[in-house]
Order: C-alpha cells, then structure tokens, then sequence
C-alpha cells in the first residue's frame, strides 16, 4: 500500500503508460496500466483518500485493492507478498491475515498471544517460518487459508 513512497512516476508517455522509477533500486522502468484494468486506474477517489499509496493501486470493488501494472510493475513489487495466510475461526469466521513481512493483522486479544508467542520460537528459515507458524496457529485451533 506505501510504495507510493517508492515508486516515483517521472512522466506520463499517455492516459496509461508512464515512465517511472524505484527510489529503493535506483531503476526506471515503463509502467503500462494492465488493459483489463484501465476503468479501474480511471477512478481517482482512492488516491485522495489515502496519499502515500501507490500511484497504481485501485480497489476492485469487491474488498480488495489491485495494482494496475501487474504486467509491467518492477521487481519490488512482483517479489512482495500481501498476504501469506488468512487465519479463520472453528466457526470460518476470518479473524487476522499474516503479510508476507510475517506481521499478523488481527484485533484478536487471543490470536495475538498466540502469534507472538510462536514468533519467539519460530526458525530463522523465511520459507521454514512460514509453514511453521501456519501449523503453529492451526495447531491452536485456527484454520488456515
């Protein structure tokens, strides 16, 4: 969401191609709005409401937000992961999210203690982490999507 921080549009080519850098890489790449996504780009609400997120981002209407240069987006982008993990309750009610900097997103007192308490003990392992701690939380009686 604030990589608007770090994705820098330097000029418009036209309505959906832009020429842009990445402040953290140093690099400058073309963005072209993906075509199944210009209607999206098109709306400039989202940009107003939230002014550090980035430039091509959009919400899709149905909950979510999407980058509208999936295509052409660089490689900050295309290596991050949102979400790794969805955490739901026995009743499949959706009660946190785990991104993909293993930060858990969750207004669960009781979710909460469970997660920092397998943070403590979770390997150093980036790919061992993650399956680790998603059977760490199913083991506590959560399921995992």
């Amino acid at each position: 969401m604030y990589l608007g921080d770090y994705i820098v549009i330097d000029e418009k080519i036209d309505t959906y191609r832009f020429l842009c850098s990445s402040v953290s890489t140093g690099t400058s790449f073309e963005a072209v709005v993906d075509a199944d996504k210009q209607s999206l780009f098109d709306n400039l609400d989202f940009l107003l409401d939230k002014p550090h997120a980035c430039s091509f981002l959009r919400p899709a209407g149905d909950g979510r937000v999407v980058c509208t240069i999936h295509e052409t987006s660089p490689f900050q982008c295309k290596s991050y992961r949102c979400i790794i993990m969805e955490i739901y309750t026995k009743y499949n009610n959706r009660i946190g999210y785990i991104t993909g900097t293993m930060a858990l997103h969750s207004e669960d007192k009781t979710l909460r203690s469970i997660y920092e308490n397998g943070m403590k003990t979770v390997p150093d392992s980036i790919s061992e982490k993650e399956e680790w701690l998603a059977q760490y939380i199913a083991g506590n009686g959560y399921t995992i999507r």
